[in-house]
């Protein structure tokens, strides 16, 4: 690709819309701000029920509004308004975290001072409810805003190759990071007056620096030469406020990146977090007393299903399924059984009379009308019930509740040199694919989807994925 970019050029002062892409991200900043502000307030509210409720001083709305004060401005510091480019799971952390510190910080101060203004259950109480409420109430806010049109920061990129055409789909396809891609740039001949992923290319590299359109570029020419790049780079950099860059690691687990500065050169360590023992424990016990505490909870529907299996066909309501697990150990995965008796006879059956079906069962080991699965198990796998006896895998340690898809020994050769990322940790009752799209995804996206997981694991990132599970279960998407 060719690149034109005389050392002497400098932008010359934007058009209108970027000062317009200031302003519209005010009203957006302000919505989010607003829903933080009514659920600490409502958070108030319910401790100053709960104190009264229970013969405890009055609540002191001063002090509480103090401390609502610094949550909001701990947050405006963390760049959550609008907090544009943040995954779920950076959301999640900078949200848990920033709410805990703060809990923290009043608990000390009240310890300082010998006063507990309202009570320590109280405090516990209002910091409890803004933890759980904060997120869902921006998650209802922004998507509010993104159906209306009125979310996300405009963004040039710049490149218009394949890096481009990933990096465009997705942020397409999560509008929630409010990074909207409006313009491509490439000096490439043969690319201008087409588009990528649905996104005009405009003109070339030049053009976007004379004419910057947006407050933001990004820019994806991972292939370009050190020397280019760097000019690259340096020259956008004086052109926009904001400039992301695409480095050449592609494949590399991003989520594990941290920058770093040695002297004047930065360098980015990538932690692999299945090697933390710390992290390791964090995830067990998260394992342990989420599989337990469930168990518990949904015994009673454990028992109604196992009921509903026996009295509409013959034969256990659990079976057992020979999965691989950590290392490569075989061990039983527990499901409710969701077929005949005489599955596989009629698998087979099917099989050599449908040379379509067949295909499909060799491509994805699955079938979408599957004559095995019998009326109460095409119900229990549509709502994902059939998975619930895995719950005691995880309570013996064999799986997780959140891991790569349980996989048989035939399935070894198609994950290649993947399997022995994939074997470093236990399978998991869902994951990262079963959340993205769950059946209605190719194998090999499936592998590529386990990969992510495995390379990029944090636990917050399992907390996601739990989140995002329930959500595309109770839709029923892609579940057969």
């Amino acid at each position: 690709m060719g690149l034109h970019l005389p050392s002497a050029s400098r932008a010359l002062p934007g058009p209108s819309d970027r000062e317009l892409s200031r302003l519209t991200e005010l009203p957006q900043s302000l919505a989010l701000l607003f829903g933080d502000v009514l659920t600490g307030m409502l958070a108030a509210g319910l401790c100053a029920l709960f104190l009264s409720a229970t013969g405890r001083p009055a609540f002191d709305w001063v002090t509480g509004v103090v401390w609502l004060a610094f949550w909001v401005l701990w947050r405006a510091y963390q760049g959550l308004y609008p907090g544009y480019g943040r995954s779920p799971q950076t959301e999640l952390r900078l949200h848990t975290v920033g709410t805990v510190q703060l809990l923290g910080a009043q608990l000390a101060a009240a310890f300082a001072v010998h006063q507990f203004t309202p009570s320590v259950a109280g405090i516990l109480l209002q910091w409890l409810v803004i933890l759980f409420l904060a997120l869902p109430v921006r998650y209802l806010l922004r998507a509010a805003m993104i159906r209306g049109g009125r979310y996300g920061r405009p963004i040039s990129v710049i490149g218009a190759g394949q890096t481009a055409a990933v990096a465009i789909a997705q942020l397409r396809a999560n509008p929630a990071y409010g990074l909207r891609p409006v313009a491509a740039y490439d000096d490439n001949p043969a690319l201008q007056g087409t588009s990528v992923e649905g996104i005009p290319v405009l003109g070339t590299l030049e053009d976007a620096l004379t004419e910057p359109r947006t407050m933001q570029a990004l820019i994806s020419i991972p292939s370009a030469r050190a020397e280019v790049q760097q000019k690259i780079v340096n020259r956008f950099y004086n052109a926009f406020p904001i400039t992301w860059i695409i480095p050449d690691l592609i494949g590399v687990p991003n989520q594990a990146l941290q920058p770093h500065n040695i002297g004047n050169v930065a360098s980015l360590e990538i932690r692999n977090n299945l090697q933390s023992r710390r992290a390791r424990t964090v995830k067990r016990s998260i394992d342990l007393f989420g599989s337990v505490v469930g168990t518990l909870l949904i015994s009673p529907v454990l028992l109604l299903i196992a009921l509903a299996i026996k009295l509409d066909s013959p034969g256990p309501a659990v079976y057992r399924a020979r999965r691989l697990g950590r290392d490569g150990k075989p061990f039983d995965c527990f499901k409710f059984r969701s077929m005949h008796r005489d599955a596989e006879a009629k698998l087979q059956e099917v099989l050599a009379a449908d040379p379509a079906l067949r295909a499909e069962f060799e491509a994805t080991h699955k079938l979408k009308d599957d004559p095995r699965v019998t009326r109460v198990g095409n119900f229990i796998r549509k709502t994902s019930l059939d998975e619930f006896p895995q719950l005691f895998n995880v309570i013996l340690g064999e799986m997780s509740l959140v891991g790569p898809r349980p996989i048989v020994q035939a399935e070894v050769v198609k994950y290649g040199k993947i399997y022995d990322a994939y074997k470093q940790v236990r399978p998991g009752m869902t994951g990262y694919w079963q959340a993205n799209g769950r059946s209605d995804t190719s194998y090999d996206e499936r592998v590529a989807m386990d990969n992510f997981y495995v390379t990029n694991w944090t636990p917050w990132l399992d907390v996601v994925i739990l989140i995002q599970t329930v959500r595309v279960v109770l839709l029923g998407k892609g579940a057969y």
